[in-house]
């Protein structure tokens, strides 16, 4: 009678933990589902040495342009340092400009001619403009959009023309040591002068008139 009665509590004990085995928590079962799916999962690829060349090259790139721009800053401060306090303008800086940023910096035009224009060395004559502002105290020629030539007129000032000719000089921010290339009774000449390419300071009377400035080469 015993032996029945043991083998029946056997029985029911193995029931018993068969069915704790299928009733396995569902969480637990999704975590270690995803943890079998993390270790199939390819790990993201670590930075070539390409790349990080690259990015190195970038860095570099940046760093030397601003350099570069901080170099170019400095010269142009040092070439300019004839610069007074006595300049109305810099005529370096009106070389190429458009009509709209001329007008930026002196109003708009008081009166516009229209000109015919011919570059040095040929016989084409292309439509060219002038533009006249301040009470025709500047009037630059335009030519295909870009400040060409420019006449400052010295109306303001009482220059003597022989002794005091380099004062009109820094008025146009132009430097005031470098010698004439060409004298005359009613013209004083420089060449390459200031970043412009010709300056000519005509002559009324005794005193200095006007300045004739070509701003660039290609212009003459």
């Amino acid at each position: 009678m015993k032996k029945p009665i043991i083998l029946l509590i056997c029985a029911v004990l193995l029931t018993f933990s068969a069915c704790s085995n299928d009733d396995k928590p569902i969480d637990q079962t999704t975590a270690e589902t995803k943890a079998e799916n993390n270790k199939d999962e390819p790990s993201p690829p670590a930075a070539s040495g390409d790349e990080e060349a690259e990015e190195t090259a970038a860095a570099d790139d940046a760093e030397n342009t601003s350099e570069e721009d901080e170099t170019n800053e400095n010269q142009d401060e040092e070439e300019k340092d004839y610069l007074t306090s006595h300049h109305q303008f810099v005529a370096s800086e009106v070389t190429n400009l458009s009509e709209k940023e001329v007008s930026n910096m002196w109003g708009e035009p008081v009166r516009t001619e229209k000109i015919q224009f011919r570059y040095s060395g040929t016989s084409n004559f292309i439509p060219a403009v002038v533009n006249y502002y301040q009470n025709e105290k500047f009037a630059v020629t335009f030519v295909e959009g870009k400040a060409a030539r420019l006449v400052y007129s010295v109306i303001d000032e009482e220059i003597l023309f022989d002794d005091d000719k380099t004062k009109a000089l820094e008025l146009a921010g132009l430097p005031t040591d470098v010698e004439e290339t060409t004298d005359t009774d009613t013209a004083f000449v420089w060449n390459d002068i200031g970043g412009v390419h010709e300056v000519t300071m005509f002559s009324k009377g005794e005193f200095a008139d006007y300045l004739y400035i070509i701003l660039d080469e290609a212009y003459k």
